[in-house]
């Protein structure tokens, strides 16, 4: 008797494609899954750097009264918009604060004693070769120090989601125009 030649997939043909098709399917679909939660991701770190710009704008535009009250103060505020009501932020300003004279120049005491093992290249090295180093100069920028201290503020704004614990923040300096510059290095 003579054997047909039958045509079509085995049992076994047929499990190995289901097999492979099924793995190519779960991968595909946790990849979107994960495109997702990184798309849901991005729009909630947009929506914190805008609240967060917003706020800053707001101040730049209306700056609070500074006071030394305010000097390091931390406050927590909410969003008025009901829309933003699971959102908060906290609002940080501080005070610019300048090193003096001798740390900016790495001085340990007076006189133009040098710091970390200076030698010829050092600042008072060569200030004092070249007389440089007065007692002008340190008046010039203590008075300059004082000045920048009183008008500039820093403020950071780091807003909240209060739902997903994620946060952005946003520092800026802030001039105070109500102080006056004081120019007289009198002696």
């Amino acid at each position: 008797m003579k054997l047909k030649n039958e045509s079509g997939f085995s049992l076994l043909e047929v499990m190995i494609a289901i097999t492979l098709f099924a793995f190519f399917i779960s991968a595909f679909l946790s990849s979107q899954g994960y495109n997702v939660a990184d798309s849901v991701n991005s729009e909630q770190q947009l929506e914190l750097h805008t609240l967060a710009e917003r706020t800053m704008n707001e101040l730049l535009i209306n700056p609070p009264k500074f006071t030394n009250a305010q000097r390091n103060s931390i406050e927590t505020k909410k969003f008025t918009e009901t829309e933003f009501s699971h959102f908060e932020y906290d609002l940080e300003i501080r005070k610019m604060e300048i090193p003096d004279f001798g740390q900016l120049f790495a001085q340990k005491g007076q006189g133009g004693e040098e710091g970390g093992g200076g030698g010829d290249s050092s600042y008072y090295n060569n200030a004092n070769k070249a007389n440089r180093n007065s007692g002008l100069e340190k008046v010039i920028f203590e008075q300059l120090k004082k000045n920048i201290e009183r008008m500039l503020w820093q403020v950071r704004i780091t807003v909240r989601n209060k739902e997903t614990g994620m946060s952005y923040s946003l520092s800026s300096y802030i001039t105070d125009y109500n102080q006056r510059v004081q120019l007289n290095v009198g002696f």
